[in-house]
């Protein structure tokens, strides 16, 4: 009786196993075509600019839907490959964050403030802009990707979690429109609050130099 249900059970799980390789083979394939698809369309452009906006919420604000808005940021981001990243915040007050790979600093003119960090230690999550468009198949060495909603008028939605770990990020989610533009990048720490990118406008900027992104004390 027991070797019965065993050869039940060992048969159950084979049959399990056939039918879901090519669910597993779809999503694999689904992932490598539209990190393909991003890297065709922006990989050889050279610099960008994105015009974002960016919304801070809580786990507790997000349960209320669109009824509270969270902390609001506008401004540009230019990119410039292969690591190059600079953050000019507009509103609500000017501020720059300049990111090279190797540090990464936090320039707060209003404060008259400059904050610098080690690139592996804060801004990880910066990384991710500059591979995105630039390299993304770079992103499959650092995170465990899905798709996790299958293609629709609006396009796809994408997964990243962090491998290994990371301290303050959970997750990653990036919505990206059938023709491969990212639109809106969400970043999920552990407890829930989200950092939402909407990416208004991405265009090229073949102006763009290494000049653009090295740091200069600011006056005063």
């Amino acid at each position: 009786m027991e070797e019965k249900r065993y050869k039940i059970l060992a048969g159950c799980a084979i049959l399990a196993i056939i039918l879901l390789l090519p669910l597993w083979g779809e999503c694999q394939e689904g992932v490598d075509h539209i990190l393909n698809g991003i890297h065709n369309r922006y990989g050889g452009v050279g610099g960008l600019v994105i015009n974002y906006r960016r919304e801070v919420k809580t786990k507790t604000m997000s349960m209320l839907g669109g009824r509270v808005k969270g902390d609001l940021a506008s401004g540009k981001i230019y990119l410039l490959p292969p690591n190059l990243l600079r953050v000019e915040q507009e509103k609500p007050r000017p501020e720059t964050v300049l990111a090279d790979g190797q540090a990464l600093w936090w320039i707060i003119p209003e404060e008259k403030k400059v904050y610098q960090y080690a690139a592996d230690q804060f801004g990880q999550e910066l990384r991710v802009l500059t591979d995105l468009w630039q390299a993304p198949s770079q992103l499959k060495k650092r995170f465990d990707i899905k798709v996790i909603s299958r293609p629709s008028h609006n396009g796809f939605l994408m997964e990243l979690i962090p491998n290994p770990p990371w301290e303050q990020v959970d997750r990653i989610r990036i919505q990206i429109t059938k023709k491969f533009t990212p639109q809106v990048l969400d970043i999920i720490n552990p407890i829930g609050t989200t950092t939402r990118f909407y990416f208004d406008a991405i265009k090229p900027a073949h102006c763009l130099s290494e000049k653009n992104f090295q740091f200069v004390v600011p006056e005063g």
